[in-house]
């Protein structure tokens, strides 16, 4: 048994999740564990909540407040704020995107809709011109080259994911709509009524309580032979866990890659996909968990069950039993999730990154647990 201690508070019924994060720990663990957090919301009550480990490389111990960016685990963030435009009657999710961005329709782009987007069918899963890492940082810059840009594939006809480009595609519509940044409205709409400590774009003031990302051992697992714009999505740019550490890139607003948060904030995000909470109309969470996708994802190399910005479990169970569970997950093994079934949500973060994109065995052991403790 790992000797870190762990904090925060859980219900008896399960401490078998207790255990498993904490095997987590074990130097034996696929993937063991140096800082990390979980949080699971049962029919809106918080029944496990706990943490442990370090937050950087100089020793200092895991808080209750630590944050920690959680790649593309932010894009669940970012589907909410979609949904809550669409609970608002401000979108739908069947428009075409020039209704809302008239010069995105350069080069053949007109008939995209929002729906194609948020499903990475909208054909513009990276940059065609060269982007450095540090230019993701100028967001016009970055939404007039993807405006300008003409489709790498018959928009609607393959599944390609969006790694990078998927936030500044949807952000800048909720901009054009909202009149602010994505993550200005996440802050104002989502987080602070609510006391959620999940940002895109981080302020000074939340700078300090960030943990340092800890470099994977080995590189993702990449098919041998992918088509060129497939290839772009992981080299144009190619982003490092240090760049993700620098001051510019935290501050910034790259709402596909960078939200920065607890595992407290991403359970209580995906609680809110909960009809019972009143954010979002059950009218409302049925269209952003309508399943637009099922075809083999061409980056991922396996069928996904895409929704509007969500993985639906469908046929994979990467987020338990429930075929009707939504979620996201990060690079680096985060994850957020909720089981509409059962009434449960749950977030996870952590800083020893994994190099799987699909499937961390540190979530996986969570999920397991959670949902053997419920019998």
């Amino acid at each position: 048994m790992a000797s870190v201690s762990i904090h925060g508070v859980w219900e008896a019924e399960f401490n078998s999740v207790v255990e498993a994060f904490k095997d987590n720990f074990n130097a034996t663990s696929p993937i063991p564990e140096k800082g990390a957090a979980f949080t699971l919301v049962k029919q809106g009550k918080v029944v496990v909540d706990i943490y442990g480990g370090i937050s950087n490389i100089a020793g200092d111990a895991w808080q209750k407040d630590t944050l920690v960016n959680v790649f593309s685990t932010t894009k669940g963030a970012v589907a909410l704020c979609v949904a809550h435009l669409v609970e608002r009657g401000l979108l739908n999710y069947s428009d075409k995107v020039t209704r809302h961005w008239p010069e995105f329709a350069a080069n053949g782009k007109q008939d995209i809709t929002l729906a194609q987007v948020l499903s990475h069918q909208g054909s513009l899963n990276a940059f065609a011109a060269p982007t450095t890492a540090v230019e993701l940082c100028n967001w016009n810059d970055c939404c007039n080259k993807l405006a300008a840009q003409a489709p790498f594939f018959t928009p609607g006809t393959t599944t390609c994911y969006h790694p990078v480009t998927f936030g500044f595609l949807v952000g800048e519509i909720v901009r054009r709509i909202a009149g602010v940044t994505i993550g200005q409205y996440l802050r104002v709409y989502i987080c602070q009524p609510r006391n959620i400590e999940f940002h895109i774009g981080l302020g000074e003031k939340n700078n300090v309580t960030v943990a340092d990302l800890l470099t994977p051992t080995r590189a993702p697992y990449m098919p041998k032979h992918i088509p060129d714009h497939v290839l772009l999505s992981m080299i144009n740019p190619k982003l490092k866990a240090g760049f993700m550490l620098q001051e510019q890139t935290r501050c910034a607003e790259l709402p596909a890659v960078n939200g920065h948060g607890t595992a407290n904030a991403i359970a209580r995000l995906y609680d809110l996909f909960a009809v019972r909470n009143a954010l979002l109309s059950h009218e409302t969470v049925m269209q952003a968990g309508a399943v637009q996708s099922t075809r083999v994802d061409e980056l991922l190399a396996v069928p996904v069950h895409w929704a509007m910005g969500l993985v639906i479990n469908a046929n994979v169970n990467t987020y338990g039993p429930e075929p009707t569970t939504l979620g996201h997950s990060g690079w680096g093994g985060s994850f957020g999730c909720h089981d509409p079934v059962n009434q449960l949500s749950m977030g996870y973060v952590c800083n020893q990154m994994s190099p799987d994109l699909v499937g961390d065995a540190r979530g996986q052991r969570l999920i397991k647990q959670v949902y053997a403790s419920l019998g």
